[in-house]
């Protein structure tokens, strides 16, 4: 049977946390979504519609591969901080184990 966990694990970071909490649009972008959207209903220009479409699409596809390359940056970071901790404490149980003289 599978559980499904439903409450915040206790080991995860409060960083990570507060990284998959929504982010807030600042003023500058809701004036900007805001300006783009009335223009957007005004516009009876197809051709234009279409044009803006398109340069929406590409930045949207440049913001996937943005956040995509920094979730592989994160991920590579904290694997190298697990690896630096594992280095860490196998040396801790080497030195340990070894014989006091």
């Amino acid at each position: 049977m599978r559980r499904w966990i439903t409450a915040q694990p206790d080991w995860l970071p409060i960083a990570w946390i507060k990284l998959m909490e929504p982010i807030q649009q600042g003023l500058e972008q809701s004036f900007e979504s805001e300006r783009l959207s009335r223009w957007i209903r005004e516009c009876q220009d197809i051709d234009e519609l279409r044009e803006a479409a398109l340069a929406l699409l590409k930045q949207l596809d440049q913001q996937k591969s943005a956040r995509a390359w920094l979730a592989a940056r994160a991920s590579e970071s904290e694997n190298a901080k697990l690896n630096i901790l594992a280095e860490l404490i196998k040396k801790s149980d080497l030195s340990d184990e070894s014989p006091e003289t």
